[in-house]
């Protein structure tokens, strides 16, 4: 299945209410590009150790089957905690109903989940997740064979140094790898991969990872 055919296929999954969301118009097709299946699993799990160091505990799946089942979008309200909140107590995540859903609906839960992530990021926290960053991590840790838990040690190392080094957006990881990084902003990546590369155990060194960020652009 190409992409346009499996964009196609979530837009057509999601409910009514979510085809008229700015937010999902805006961030699913992108994400959808970016992360295509079978990493957007790897990329659950970024989102998720992303989301946690900055305070935010979400499931993106979980987050997703609860848009899905509101009969209310994200702009109803005035801000994602609201909506956060009215989905919580209105649509609370129902286990044996999600997994009654087919691949392809827990699939598209995934991905809607992930966008309301990112919004949730945004908007509560003022960080920026860029899909298009998160896609240079999932390809890299797929290029060196890296399971998930030295995935998730990587991403929180490098989440937690970037925003030690008061980076409020994802999109600089994505500059550094596209070599368009400003000069004065180089070290505060180059350093979060050494931290991320650091806590995860890898064998591989800053260099490797770095060449593999450029490759994944």
């Amino acid at each position: 299945m190409g992409i346009k055919e499996f964009f196609t296929g979530i837009m057509k999954g999601i409910s009514n209410v979510l085809q008229n969301s700015v937010v999902m118009q805006k961030l699913l097709p992108i994400l959808a590009v970016a992360i295509p299946p079978p990493w957007d699993v790897v990329a659950v799990i970024a989102v998720s150790v992303i989301s946690a160091a900055m305070g935010v505990e979400e499931k993106p799946d979980e987050l997703g089957w609860q848009m899905n089942e509101a009969d209310k979008k994200p702009e109803d309200f005035s801000s994602f905690k609201e909506y956060k909140a009215y989905l919580d107590e209105n649509y609370p995540f129902d286990q044996e109903k999600y997994d009654y859903l087919s691949d392809e609906q827990k699939t598209m839960c995934r991905y809607v989940g992930m966008v309301g992530t990112m919004q949730e990021l945004k908007e509560a926290k003022g960080f920026e997740l860029t899909p298009n960053a998160l896609g240079m991590l999932v390809r890299c840790a797929a290029a060196f064979k890296w399971d998930d838990a030295q995935f998730k040690a990587f991403t929180n190392g490098l989440t937690t140094s970037l925003i030690g080094a008061g980076e409020n957006s994802f999109s600089i990881v994505e500059s550094f790898g596209k070599g368009s990084l400003a000069p004065d902003k180089q070290d505060a990546v180059s350093n979060a991969i050494t931290a991320g590369a650091k806590e995860a155990g890898v064998k591989q060194d800053n260099a490797a990872i770095i060449a593999s960020l450029h490759e994944s652009v």
